[in-house]
């Protein structure tokens, strides 16, 4: 059974593995952009715009390459599991209580008291 307290620690998990991840990216990312020298003429634009989406696919592939952001990303998943999981269940729980308390309700107002017949 899951608690609140569950949750919490479940979603910062997740939070704690994305920013693992997160700065495992930034350092393939910058990297790469080290190699750049800055060009100075505007006709170069183009140029830098390729070499910059050609250098972005690079350090994704690094990156997905790299045994410590697998193992991240890994750890993310199952913190990211971990964590729907708990507040399914624990959103799962409050509803089972909310419909017990409707049946309730609903089973006190159309109930007739014993030994009555319908007169109609």
């Amino acid at each position: 059974m899951t608690t609140s307290t569950d949750t919490k620690m479940a979603w910062a998990a997740v939070a704690d593995r994305l920013e693992a991840l997160g700065l495992k990216l930034k350092l393939h990312f910058e990297q790469a952009a080290q190699g750049q020298r800055p060009a100075e003429e505007i006709s170069e634009a183009f140029k830098r715009l390729g070499s910059a989406i050609e250098s972005t696919f690079s350090a994704i592939g690094a990156a997905a390459e790299d045994p410590a952001v697998q193992e991240d990303a890994t750890k993310l998943a199952a913190a990211l599991g971990d964590a729907l999981a708990d507040t399914l269940a624990e959103a799962g729980l409050e509803l089972a209580g909310a419909a017990d308390g409707l049946r309730c309700r609903h089973r006190g107002h159309g109930e007739r008291p014993k030994g009555t017949a319908d007169t109609a």
